[in-house]
């Protein structure tokens, strides 16, 4: 996969770099290459993902029991 950002005469490097990250983020191209560093057997992403969601319920909790007070 190509990532080609063309720079119009006088336009900046730094604006060019900017459109660069945006495309790259926007593919999430540098989420993937992260995900495929190592291998994570299948039960443990289960795993994390079930870890994940349950520090994510107890932070809502916590939220709505200072909301309340």
């Amino acid at each position: 996969m190509k990532l080609i950002t063309r720079i119009k005469e006088g336009q900046s490097i730094e604006k060019a770099l900017k459109i660069y990250k945006k495309k790259i983020t926007k593919l999430n191209l540098i989420k993937s290459l992260k995900n495929k560093l190592y291998y994570l057997k299948p039960s443990i992403k289960k795993r994390l993902i079930k870890n994940k969601k349950k520090y994510l319920i107890k932070n809502i909790i916590n939220i709505k029991k200072l909301n309340i007070n």
